[in-house]
């Protein structure tokens, strides 16, 4: 009898212990709180949503600060800081962009896209529907959670970030720096830095109303843009030509400078035999023509006054 008591003493203390277990495990999946901190480069959004509730908005969590929140809430960061989207035939964001100029020629450019994501949380109204999270909030739940673009744990920039620069500022970009292109042709971009400067010009101004149409346009999710091309490449045959064009062009300068130089030089050459020439005849109005002849025999070493056998008297005579 005391041994069955025993039994079942020690039974309910087991199964004490191990409802006591079930419940510790049931407060740590879903009664712990939740806890977030922010970089001084991040903008967060805080979601209430416990196990059985649904997620909704609660606020934003400023940058450098850390917040402990109910169970099962959930936290997304963002960059606040600048991001670049780089271009290149390196480890960029993508590849070169290649476009057409206005005479058909194919050339391709690399550069680096800079802007900042919009993360006001000032309350907006778009339509019927309330955003208490304002610009941040609505960017989110368009895109961000759609592709996960959030920033990782680690405070890294996510694929999923990577993503959305690849669909709403890649494809733009591409777009503006094609359409830019068409008013120029391929020798002004490659050898006017002028021109040059007036199409890159000309793809900043276009390319916040072409992403804007990618988000809806109803906000401004991405802001602050600045952009820097580098010298647009045409093909390697196309480059070949122009130097042999260069080439021909300097080969004629070189040969019309050496002609010019050889006409002043005899231009020179006539005007100081013009000079002799009234030096000359400058002596010759002063000594007269036969004085002159008898001067320049002596001042080059001869003698002009020989004697004439005409000149000898015969003493036979």
């Amino acid at each position: 009898m005391a041994n069955e008591t025993a039994g079942r003493s020690a039974r309910g203390i087991l199964i004490f212990v191990i409802l006591a277990l079930v419940v510790g495990l049931f407060c740590l999946i879903f009664v712990r709180p939740s806890t977030a901190s922010t970089g001084p480069d991040q903008v967060a959004l805080h979601y209430k949503g416990g196990a059985f509730t649904s997620k909704r908005f609660s606020d934003c969590i400023a940058p450098s600060n850390r917040v402990f929140d109910g169970p099962g809430d959930g936290h997304f960061a963002y960059p606040a800081s600048q991001t670049n989207f780089v271009f290149d035939a390196g480890d960029g964001d993508g590849g070169p962009i290649t476009f057409v100029t206005k005479d058909g020629i194919e050339m391709t450019v690399e550069g680096v896209a800079n802007f900042l994501l919009n993360t006001s949380c000032e309350p907006l109204t778009i339509g019927d529907v309330r955003y208490e999270g304002g610009a941040l909030q609505r960017f989110h739940e368009l895109i961000g959670n759609r592709y996960s673009a959030y920033m990782t744990e680690d405070g890294l920039r996510s694929d999923g970030w990577r993503q959305v620069l690849s669909v709403y500022i890649a494809r733009p970009l591409d777009t503006a720096i094609d359409r830019a292109g068409q008013a120029y042709t391929y020798t002004e971009l490659y050898t006017d830095p002028a021109k040059k400067a007036l199409w890159e010009q000309s793809v900043l101004d276009q390319l916040p109303t072409l992403i804007n149409r990618q988000t809806d346009g109803d906000t401004e999710f991405f802001l602050n843009f600045a952009i820097t091309l580098q010298k647009p490449e045409p093909p390697q045959s196309i480059k070949d030509e122009l130097i042999k064009q260069q080439a021909a062009v300097a080969a004629a300068k070189a040969a019309q400078a050496e002609a010019e130089a050889r006409e002043a030089a005899a231009l020179a050459q006539v005007e100081v035999e013009k000079a002799e020439a009234l030096k000359i005849q400058a002596r010759v109005d002063v000594l007269g023509q036969l004085g002159f002849l008898q001067q320049y025999a002596i001042d080059n070493g001869l003698n002009p006054f020989q004697p004439s056998t005409n000149s000898l008297i015969n003493p036979g005579q």
